[in-house]
């Protein structure tokens, strides 16, 4: 019993002097759980922004009347073409018209009157949205004729093709990857070359330093590359997933762009760190921080509003929705322009921090 405990003990000095163990046994619980507790929280009051197009002038007010008093829904009344271009870019959740001879329909001897509805099926919430709009014209025709219903509603899907929950997720779990290439294989390796003066004997060697370091940039392009090739053929002939081979440059030029922002905040990481075991630490926490608030595995209208402005700054967020919007045309969170730039500027950011702080040697 004297050498069991004795062995126990040896057991727990050693795993509480290994930085890494102690950081993926009680930092990383600890931080997952706070985290999904942030995410999976009540988000408080839902909003839901709507474009209200009235094409029957004063004949449209009770059913504007009927959907303004929905507490959930956010009333934008402009023209078709400005509020079926603000559900394309993804400012609406619906679109909802208002047709001519609306006021017919209070008759109880017309036909019902059809509101045509536009919406993206892509959109986890359209269902919910859809329905409170039956649920708010039902109350309008009680109120006004006691009778059955006066309204249908004409859903029309504004996206050339409905999307699965698959064709959504793939293209966020390609940017996971190329985040965890930036991290996993570009920081954590480093820093042990450094560690084992590898770094330094290659900065004597003839050849420049930045030839030497350009060289790993663009080999870690090159395994970003083949990671949107296996992801995509993987895709298709396991789950059916459909990207057009047009769209193919414009996701490469994605892929190139995200990778390098993370390749760059590697090296950023490697440069902070002294030790392999710190670097851990250092990549664990971007690593979950983004995964959980980026919008790859849960939604970002599901958080809670106070948290946005920590989503809208992580670089993740951005190379997602680029991927979704290159590769399966899903409903965007950003203008894909918006996605560019911002990530161009981490990108931009990364390489100067990167260079303010890349060590070729260990230093005590």
């Amino acid at each position: 019993m004297r050498a069991f405990a004795h062995l126990y003990r040896a057991s727990f000095i050693e795993w509480s002097r290994d930085q890494t163990a102690l950081l993926w046994t009680l930092v990383f619980p600890v931080m997952l759980v706070l985290i999904s507790g942030l995410v999976f929280r009540d988000p408080g009051p839902v909003s839901f922004s709507i474009g209200l197009v009235n094409e029957a002038a004063q004949a449209g007010q009770p059913v504007i009347a009927a959907l303004e008093a929905v507490s959930a829904f956010e009333i934008h009344q402009e023209s078709r073409t400005a509020a079926l271009d603000a559900l394309d870019d993804g400012e609406r959740q619906v679109v909802i018209v208002i047709p001519p001879g609306v006021d017919m329909a209070l008759s109880a001897s017309s036909d019902p009157a059809t509101l045509p509805v536009y919406y993206d099926p892509a959109a986890s919430d359209s269902a919910l949205v859809l329905s409170l709009l039956r649920e708010a014209l039902g109350t309008l025709d009680r109120s006004l004729t006691g009778a059955g219903s006066r309204f249908e509603l004409q859903t029309e899907a504004a996206s050339t093709r409905d999307l699965r929950t698959i064709d959504v997720l793939l293209p966020g779990v390609l940017a996971v990857s190329l985040m965890q290439l930036g991290l996993f294989v570009t920081a954590a390796p480093l820093v042990g070359l450094r560690e084992r003066q590898v770094l330094r004997r290659m900065g004597t060697t003839p050849l420049g330093r930045f030839t030497l370091l350009a060289s790993q940039v663009v080999f870690r392009l090159t395994i970003a590359l083949g990671q949107v090739i296996v992801v995509v053929i993987l895709g298709r002939l396991v789950y059916g997933v459909r990207i057009d081979v047009a769209r193919l440059p414009a996701v490469a030029g994605c892929v190139l762009l995200g990778a390098a922002v993370f390749i760059t905040l590697g090296y950023v990481l490697a440069g902070l760190a002294k030790t392999e075991e710190a670097v851990q630490g250092l990549i664990a926490v971007p690593n979950i921080l983004f995964m959980m608030l980026a919008g790859v595995f849960f939604e970002v209208e599901s958080m809670p509003g106070w948290i946005r402005p920590v989503v809208d700054a992580i670089p993740l967020t951005y190379l997602a929705d680029g991927l979704r919007q290159t590769m399966v045309d899903a409903a965007p969170l950003y203008a894909l322009t918006t996605d560019m730039l911002v990530l161009a500027g981490w990108l931009l950011a990364c390489a100067v921090l990167s260079v303010r702080f890349f060590k070729w040697e260990a230093q005590g």
